[in-house]
């Protein structure tokens, strides 16, 4: 046929024509003619060759890699790093010591182990009543290691994030709970470079996330009344800054100054500052709002968190009766609600099992399973609930058995122009 094309004078004919595309013959160095669909060496080897090698490149093929100039190794198509370029840092850093780590057992019904502590020398140790594990063993290793205690209890050590940190550090007054710091930081749309003024500094949770929101270009002035509850903000601060320096690459930024002193006294030092948005946790703000709210830049945001309704009652009806120049926008209640979700197979106290025979099943070391653990009847009957008698699924979703009730109540206020004072009503959600 292809000789019959040729004759014909066909130009269908050819390494490139239509005929040798349609029939699958090509010219191969390797043996006579073979078909467009192989998928041996030649073919290989005809993918790579797309032009002629020069004299150059035929001998640079025959040297050794590190023998070649960069001009050379740019003909052959590897561009060398030019001295001098900065390589990112390794995301995987051991265990140090100095460093927070988060052990952990999940139970399935009794709820979560959870200790934070830091690494001492390696002859310490965790104690708990799961067992201990010596610091030596987490020393050198990744974060998610599962390590077996004293007791057989598989436990689980990684670094805290920092929700976790606040929740399990050492406290002086009561905490404000993460979920509601992130939302007054919406609230006032903090950001990079941001300078913001907090009253109440309580055991630092806030400042660290007011910290890391404005960042090494931004600043933060807290001030604390209370001397024991100052000294436990900055421990608590210094101890994160600490931790984090050695398990990471890049430092904390050290942008946060703790202030002894009582915000209503004030005035004077904070006259020179303009603010980007305030953060009052106190017992009575409404005190302190016609200290710092001449220092808040025009539509800036102050957040107040209050425990109770009542006190929001108290704060609108002087922000009403004082005149000040501002304007709430909201007033929000922050809930979560967690979900469990199990294997079907719980419902018999039995754990749904792994697949693959070659893991070790930890989720049944973890379980700790007690006939005295089993489910009731009635939470047998509510499980059911949520399975399909057709479809049976293996696992059961539904909210978790206790839930994080009320912490706080957060008023958003907005500085306005007090050249439209009259036409604004103050103080109205």
């Amino acid at each position: 046929m292809r000789g019959w094309l040729r004759r014909l004078g066909s130009p269908l004919c050819g390494r490139s024509g239509l005929a040798s595309r349609i029939f699958g013959f090509e010219k191969s160095p390797w043996r006579g003619f073979s078909g467009g669909s192989s998928d041996g060496p030649e073919s290989d080897w005809r993918r790579r060759r797309r032009r002629p090698l020069s004299p150059l490149e035929r001998l640079s093929r025959l040297l050794p890699e590190e023998l070649l100039s960069p001009e050379v190794q740019t003909l052959r198509g590897e561009q060398p790093e030019p001295e001098g370029t900065p390589k990112a840092p390794p995301k995987d850093i051991p265990f140090q010591l100095g460093e927070l780590v988060l052990a952990e057992i999940r139970r399935r019904r009794t709820g979560e182990f959870k200790r934070l502590w830091r690494l001492a020398p390696a002859e310490g140790a965790l104690n708990s009543t799961w067992g201990a594990v010596p610091h030596r063993e987490i020393l050198g290793k990744l974060p998610g290691q599962l390590l077996r205690t004293s007791a057989g209890q598989w436990l689980r050590v990684r670094r805290p994030t920092l929700e976790e940190f606040v929740l399990l550090m050492k406290r002086g007054p009561t905490i404000a709970y993460p979920k509601d710091i992130n939302t007054m930081l919406l609230l006032m749309d903090t950001s990079q470079g941001d300078t913001v003024l907090e009253a109440g500094s309580g055991s630092g949770g806030m400042s660290l996330f007011l910290s890391r929101a404005v960042g090494p270009q931004g600043r933060i002035i807290s001030y604390e009344i209370r001397k024991d509850h100052h000294k436990v903000a900055k421990k608590n601060y210094q101890t994160w800054c600490d931790a984090w320096r050695i398990g990471h690459t890049v430092e904390w930024p050290d942008n946060v100054d703790f202030i002894n002193a009582d915000i209503l006294t004030a005035a004077e030092d904070l006259k020179a500052i303009t603010f980007d948005a305030i953060a009052l946790d106190m017992l009575l703000p409404q005190n302190a709002l016609p200290t710092v709210i001449p220092n808040l830049k025009q539509g800036g945001v102050c957040t107040v968190y209050l425990a109770n309704i009542t006190q929001v009652v108290d704060l609108l009806e002087v922000i009403r009766t004082s005149k000040l120049n501002l304007f709430c926008e909201r007033i929000v209640e922050v809930t979560h609600r967690d979900w469990l979700v199990i294997p079907n197979s719980w419902r018999n106290g039995n754990i749904f099992q792994n697949s693959e025979e070659s893991k070790p099943d930890f989720d049944d070391e973890l379980d700790g399973h007690d006939e005295n653990n089993d489910p009731s009847a009635e939470e047998k009957e509510h499980d059911e609930s949520f399975v399909s008698d057709g479809t049976k699924p293996p696992y059961i979703a539904r909210p978790y058995p206790w839930q994080t009730g009320h912490t706080a109540f957060l008023v958003k206020l907005r500085k306005f122009n007090p050249a439209y004072s009259n036409d604004v009503p103050n103080a109205t959600c």
